[in-house]
């Protein structure tokens, strides 16, 4: 038996009815924020309930708004050059874009849209996605990627790659601080590895006060750290050793228990900053030699 025109138009329909709803649950159970825009007017039409949760602003903040006129969107001329671009390009995507929500809170989202057609009128979907939690997570991964986990400071890794930036870069001169923890292994013998570990803590805490923003303060060993003053001369390094020891002595008279000891030497260098960092390891061995040859007068005198 024949279909009659009038039993294929009611299939169409309840085809085109059914399509219709399928997309609007999806819409409507969507887990990232979804809005459609007007593409000739910018107006919003429509918004999930997603993105309602997602931004605090109720339908009706929404709805009939120009993207920029949301408070969420208050780069009002990146927003209007974006929405002009989306019409000349149909496509428009940002991997990172801050938003704001009705209270203030800041929110990273991945931002995706496109024109298309919906009958004869052309619309646009935006489609928003909180990555404020990703971006956190990546962030971590690489602080703990380049930092020493224990003190906070730089790691060795890092200290190197840095080191031969400013080598190729010849950003001289540049100078070179390093640092050993005096009787650390004695401390942990005694007092246990905890006990140690605080040393070691106010060590990076000591030279993080002591140097520059621009300066790299890194562990670079057990009881080991080296700093890399970029732009920095002899006079200058000298200063900034002194600061070390004053910093030290403070830090000493503020905080209880037994005094942290550390020895510390630099070196200045044009060229190789190998040859440089050797140069302040053997300074700072010096000193550190130094410092055993008067504890071994001082015992020896109480005898």
């Amino acid at each position: 038996m024949k279909s009659t025109p009038k039993k294929k138009k009611l299939s169409a329909l309840k085809i085109l009815q059914d399509s219709e709803l399928h997309y609007r649950r999806l819409f409507e159970a969507a887990r990232d924020g979804i809005l459609i825009l007007d593409a000739e007017t910018g107006l919003i039409i429509d918004v999930n309930p997603f993105l309602i949760t997602m931004l605090g602003y109720s339908r009706e903040e929404l709805l009939e708004k120009k993207l920029w006129e949301v408070g969420a969107f208050q780069d009002i001329e990146a927003s209007k050059n974006s929405f002009e671009e989306l019409r000349r390009n149909e496509y428009i995507r940002y991997d990172d874009l801050p938003l704001k929500d009705r209270d203030g809170r800041l929110i990273q989202v991945e931002f995706i849209s496109n024109m298309y057609l919906v009958g004869n009128k052309k619309v646009i979907q935006c489609n928003i996605r909180d990555i404020t939690q990703r971006k956190r997570d990546k962030e971590r991964l690489e602080y703990i990627s380049i930092h020493d986990s224990l003190t906070g400071v730089y790691n060795y890794t890092f200290f190197q790659e840095e080191m031969s930036r400013l080598e190729r870069g010849r950003l001289f001169p540049v100078s070179i601080v390093m640092v050993d923890v005096d009787g650390l292994k004695a401390t942990n013998d005694q007092y246990g590895h905890a006990a140690g570990d605080i040393l070691l803590r106010r060590t990076g805490q000591v030279l993080v006060e002591s140097f520059r923003a621009e300066d790299v303060v890194a562990r670079i060993g057990g009881d080991e750290f080296a700093v890399l003053l970029p732009g920095t001369d002899s006079p200058a390094l000298e200063k900034a050793m002194n600061r070390v020891r004053e910093i030290l002595a403070m830090q000493n008279n503020l905080v209880p228990g037994p005094a942290l000891s550390i020895s510390v030497g630099g070196a200045t260098g044009e060229q190789s900053l190998v040859d440089t960092l050797n140069a302040a390891d053997t300074c700072m061995y010096q000193e550190k030699q130094q410092k055993g040859r008067q504890t071994d007068k001082k015992t020896l005198s109480k005898a």
